[in-house]
């Protein structure tokens, strides 16, 4: 499961009021502190794998960091592989951006969204939010469970709501962005670099229907933020630069929507289509990066019938933002990207079915394990490709319907069902895996394999969600571990015995899979 990772900013303060109630915590605590929980935010996220944009971040990092006030601080500066919209520092000297604001951004603009999270630490600005907190003993709960680190994520995340009234006031927030802008201009840098970036977080509140990143969302409001930057700049005699917006058309239009109805539509179609092809609804909206005013695909459709009324389904694409399909908006057939030779394909039995009909090759057997891959965007919606947008193991090779799966929800708009190509997943641990989970039991934490797998009452099993993302590593998909439990009767039982942190059972599905654990390194 992935947690937002402001969840661990949170954490972070949080620790920080180690120290004697509403006494400063001293430098070397914070520092300590902060390489502790900069060695546990790395357990749960990967860095991301691209050496050139770490090395550039440490640089930019760096060169800002010799303004500071507090020089007895190190500082450290990373990127991490994840998909939210996102940065943030912790006590102690640590700065992070996420791998997808990272590539959002320029250079300028980076530079100075990291600046503005310099003067947070060299502030102390999350240690006084804490000092200031009246809520003793929610603090005191969150600590004694902080200090138990195999539960630190999963505890802290249940509590992240009531928890989230920790907030770096207007004031500090100010100060950061002027900070920002002063140590940029002290080390050679474009001071507008976090003017730069406001005008693309307004962008994506726009998209998201006017509210900002999360990570943004206890910030001044961006139009007043945008307003006291320029004052700021104009009174440095820094020149503003203007905010230039281009526009360009994405290819392979087709038609338009005459009408829609519930979850079909009716559209106009400038070449002939075929029953069961895909078309593309599209809004106006960005590019990756938010600088151009581009066509962004918001649903998926199926078309049902053609003619002078062409009539498709339509699965809505759900992104910062759900976008209906209504009359006037466009419609594109891009050519499909290629898809792999597979040894099968899945399929609905009728319009209305749910259950999946497997076509697959004669030499297919028991408890091949099979991804399912469709042409989808990519998470940005920038990238046509085919990915894998549902996971299976094939239960019985001569039933159409025999076979447990798991649908891979950033791809929910294009059910596995629905014309998938079914391709053989390869998987290092191949040989420790022993069974898909075909039943599971929330009360008692049971949970069901095939009747003819056997299981050693002797050894505690990993198990994990289907690697989806070729990117999660096994470590990474370990949702818990469990032992054999002759209490399910002639049922084949497993019965939990920890959760990783952030899991819990009613988050484990029919189509998990169950391994051997590896040897102890």
């Amino acid at each position: 499961m992935r947690r937002q990772l402001f969840v661990f900013a949170i954490a972070f303060m949080l620790m920080c009021a180690m120290a004697q109630s509403a006494m400063a915590v001293t430098l070397a605590k914070e520092i300590e502190l902060g390489e502790k929980l900069d060695a546990q935010l790395l357990k749960d996220y990967a860095l991301y794998a691209d050496e050139n944009a770490q090395k550039q971040i440490e640089e930019y990092g760096q060169n800002l960091a010799k303004f500071v006030n507090r020089p007895e601080i190190t500082y450290h500066f990373k990127i991490l592989e994840d998909n939210q919209f996102n940065a943030f520092s912790i006590p102690g000297g640590y700065v992070y951006f996420t791998s997808r604001l990272w590539n959002i951004l320029r250079e300028e603009e980076r530079i100075g969204v990291i600046g503005h999270e310099i003067v947070h630490i060299d502030n102390r600005h999350a240690l006084d939010a804490i000092s200031k907190q009246q809520k003793r003993r929610t603090i005191l709960a969150v600590l004694l469970i902080a200090t138990r680190a195999s539960s630190l994520a999963g505890d802290v995340a249940s509590m992240a709501e009531q928890l989230y009234s920790l907030k770096f006031s207007r004031r500090d927030e100010e100060e950061a962005d002027f900070g920002a802008v002063e140590f940029c201009e002290k080390a050679g840098y474009n001071p507008a670099g976090i003017l730069l970036s406001m005008y693309k977080i307004r962008r994506f509140e726009d998209e998201a229907g006017g509210a900002p990143p999360k990570i943004f969302s206890d910030h001044p409001p961006t139009k007043e933020r945008l307003d006291y930057l320029k004052s700021l700049l104009t009174e440095r005699g820094i020149p503003i630069p203007e905010e230039i917006i281009e526009t360009v058309d994405m290819p392979d239009k087709i038609g338009e929507v005459v009408s829609t109805a519930s979850k079909t539509m009716t559209f106009t179609s400038s070449k002939p289509l075929n029953v069961g092809d895909i078309v593309w609804v599209t809004r106006d909206g960005w590019d990756s990066r938010y600088e151009k005013r581009t066509p962004v695909p918001a649903a998926r459709c199926t078309v049902t019938s053609v003619g002078s009324d062409n009539v498709a389904d339509v699965s809505l694409i759900a992104t910062t933002k759900t976008w209906p399909v209504t009359k006037g908006m466009e419609v594109y057939a891009p050519p499909a990207p290629e898809i792999a030779k597979g040894i099968g394909t899945l399929k609905e039995q009728s319009a209305k079915s749910t259950v999946g009909v497997l076509q697959l090759d004669p030499k297919t057997g028991l408890y091949d394990r099979l991804m399912a891959v469709q042409p989808v965007w990519n998470s940005t919606t920038a990238e046509f490709a085919a990915e894998n947008v549902g996971y299976l193991v094939v239960l019985d090779p001569t039933n159409p319907s025999g076979y447990v799966g798991v649908q891979n929800q950033k791809y929910a708009y294009a059910p596995m069902q629905s014309g998938s190509t079914l391709v053989k997943l390869e998987d290092p641990d191949q040989n420790r895996w022993v069974a898909p989970v075909i039943s599971v039991g929330v009360k008692n934490e049971h949970i069901e394999v095939p009747s003819n797998i056997k299981l050693d009452a002797s050894k505690t099993y990993d198990v994990a969600y289907p690697a989806l993302d070729p990117k999660d590593s096994y470590k990474k998909r370990v949702v818990g571990t469990a032992r054999a439990d002759s209490s399910g009767g002639p049922k084949v039982v497993l019965k939990f015995t920890s959760f990783s942190p952030g899991w819990k059972m009613s988050n484990v599905k029919n189509g998990f899979d169950v391994y051997e654990r590896p040897p102890a390194e």
